[in-house]
């Protein structure tokens, strides 16, 4: 495991490697990481060339989706092996002879060539890169104009999960990849922003006039210890319907301010690179640049 603490791309799959020093972000995310392989959380593939695939069956996936479903965590390959596409094959096969059909997928940092190279020669597609923006000074952070606000009920359920249908990002994972149909794709986005309003999020922020046709979501979340505990904040999920046209723009700006309000040092969000409208804004409003990863996938599902 030291080998795996030790190489420098581990350094990207921190998930704030961007907000501290490597060397203390890598170490507590390795931490983690052999913690979750010491419950039994991760399963293991390794090859005979000492490659070494991280994956994980993901229980709530499945279930909504009635497919089993993995996620590769990380993968530790040899610097002597420059493209090793025969793991990521051999892990596909191994998942084939358990099930009839099943979803897996990756998120790689863009700094892991190797791994990138060996699953897209191994026949895994990608389906989605993503850009993660972050603003470490909301303490300074001024809104020279306002807008009024309130936070999202249960009353809002309908009108929120019929604007996230309608105002789709076409290139977000589950709709950019063809394994989910598109009712699937939408029946799973209404059932996130559901949740968020029943308590997976601690923010869901709407107009505070009119339909609820507007939101944006967010999380206070965790601190790495090497962040001395600062109080840090995600903005997650977002929609605007076509009749509330520029208030993305407002709700970016006044979620900002209430992150300051409570106390907040740091918040960052991720989109598709695709979105250059919303990177944007974020840069408006003093968001930068973080990180970049993508999403591969291949699966087998049976017609």
């Amino acid at each position: 495991m030291d080998k795996i603490a030790s190489r420098p791309t581990s350094t990207f799959y921190a998930a704030l490697n961007f907000l501290s020093n490597s060397e203390d972000s890598t170490k507590e995310w390795f931490e983690d990481f052999s913690a979750a392989v010491d419950k039994g959380e991760l399963g293991l593939y390794k090859s005979a060339q000492g490659v070494e695939i991280y994956y994980r069956y993901l229980n709530w996936d499945s279930d909504f989706f009635a497919v089993p479903t993995y996620r590769i965590d990380y993968s530790y390959i040899p610097d002597e092996i420059r493209n090793s596409k025969e793991p990521f094959e051999e892990l596909f096969a191994h998942l084939q002879s358990q099930h009839r059909e099943f979803y897996l997928f990756a998120e790689v940092p863009s700094e892991d060539i190797q791994s990138l190279s060996s699953m897209t020669a191994a026949g895994y597609r990608l389906i989605e890169s993503r850009l993660t923006y972050f603003n470490d000074q909301i303490q300074e952070f001024d809104l020279s104009r306002r807008y009024a606000t309130r936070q999202a009920t249960v009353d809002d359920i309908g009108a929120l999960t019929k604007t996230a249908i309608e105002a789709v990002n076409i290139f977000d994972r589950f709709h950019a990849d063809d394994f989910f149909t598109t009712n699937e794709a939408d029946r799973f986005l209404a059932k996130y922003t559901e949740n968020s309003v029943l308590g997976f999020a601690d923010e869901v922020m709407v107009p505070a006039e009119g339909s609820a046709n507007a939101f944006l979501t967010a999380n206070y979340v965790n601190s790495p210890r090497c962040l001395n505990h600062k109080k840090i904040a995600k903005m997650v999920l977002s929609a605007v319907a076509t009749e509330r046209r520029g208030w993305y723009v407002k709700l970016i700006g006044e979620m900002t301010q209430k992150f300051k309000e409570q106390g907040v040092d740091i918040a960052f969000m991720t989109t598709q690179s695709t979105n250059r409208a919303v990177l944007k804004v974020w840069a408006s409003f003093g968001y930068r640049f973080g990180k970049s990863a993508h999403i591969l996938s291949k699966h087998c599902r049976k017609i």
